[in-house]
């Protein structure tokens, strides 16, 4: 959907672009407020929007101002940009300045008819006004108990301690009976190429490949399978058949190795947010344990 070709009234898309504001943005964090993601261009790209006057309308006497346009304009962005809408477009500017006014003509409606003295809607802005203030909170703990690189080093080392595994490389022939896989083996020993076989018999997509499935890790495949390939040592395939839901599995174990864990760089990202959130919780604690608090 693209906003500038739309033939319905502006004030319209106005109401809906409002309505769907009140259903999926609530009351956003200051990341959500952050603009998204411009979408690639158009092959002819559009004229670069003006900058935005302050303040960007006046509704009945009430200014409406650049910042708060921004803000209202980083709580929709997201949603726009999934619908193929860049919010920075002239076009895309113009509706929100058109929600932004009708909102506000709809809150001078709801002052002159006094909503604000009805009780669920008190009970609803005291929670509003709660949730700003405690995520505002947050994000002040977090911006000032940032974690170091030292610290951060430390868990990538402490994680990927725990992440060592092996890899294995394996190829498997897929039949639907046990006999059809002890014959099978029967014939491995006997020299046949098991390439040849897995193309001539196994029922899975591997066929193709001579029934190679390539690098992975035990906890990747069903358990039995997983049982019988660690079991096996490099070279050698199983004894018996091994069942799985899938049927008689025969296997050969190609190759081993130790599996390389992702780089620093890569869970850096992870990492910084696990240990904020164990800050965070240390921090809730604390607060607690410092707070007298009556259960009732």
């Amino acid at each position: 959907m693209n906003l500038a070709k739309s033939r319905q009234h502006p004030l319209s898309l106005a109401v809906l672009g409002l309505c769907s504001a009140l259903a999926f943005g609530g009351v956003a964090t200051a990341q959500d407020a952050k603009p998204a993601a411009a979408t690639p261009a158009p092959a002819a790209a559009a004229a670069a929007p003006a900058p935005l006057p302050d303040p960007v309308a006046v509704v009945n006497g009430k200014a409406l101002s650049k910042a708060s346009f921004q803000y209202y304009a980083g709580q929709r962005a997201r949603q726009l940009a999934s619908m193929g809408v860049d919010a920075d477009s002239a076009e895309a500017r113009k509706e929100l300045v058109d929600e932004l006014v009708m909102q506000e003509l709809l809150v001078q409606e709801a002052d002159r008819a006094k909503l604000d003295d009805d009780a669920e809607v008190q009970t609803q802005l005291d929670q509003l006004r709660r949730n700003v203030l405690a995520t505002a909170a947050v994000r002040k703990y977090l911006k000032e108990h940032e974690p170091t690189e030292a610290q951060l080093k430390a868990e990538y080392d402490k994680a990927t301690a725990a992440m060592k595994s092996k890899e294995y490389k394996a190829r498997h022939i897929l039949v639907d009976s046990e006999d059809k896989a002890k014959n099978l083996i029967a014939e491995l020993k006997k020299g046949a190429k098991f390439e040849d076989l897995a193309k001539a018999n196994s029922t899975d997509a591997s066929k193709e490949q001579g029934g190679d499935l390539g690098w992975f890790t035990a906890d990747t495949m069903v358990e039995p399978f997983a049982k019988a390939v660690v079991a096996l040592d490099k070279g050698k395939l199983t004894e018996t058949p091994v069942k799985t839901e899938f049927g008689w599995h025969v296997i050969q174990l190609d190759d081993v190795r130790d599996a390389t864990p992702p780089s620093f760089d890569e869970l850096k990202p992870q990492l910084t947010q696990m240990l904020q959130g164990k800050l965070l919780n240390d921090y809730l604690d604390k607060l607690k344990a410092g707070a007298t608090i009556e259960l009732k």
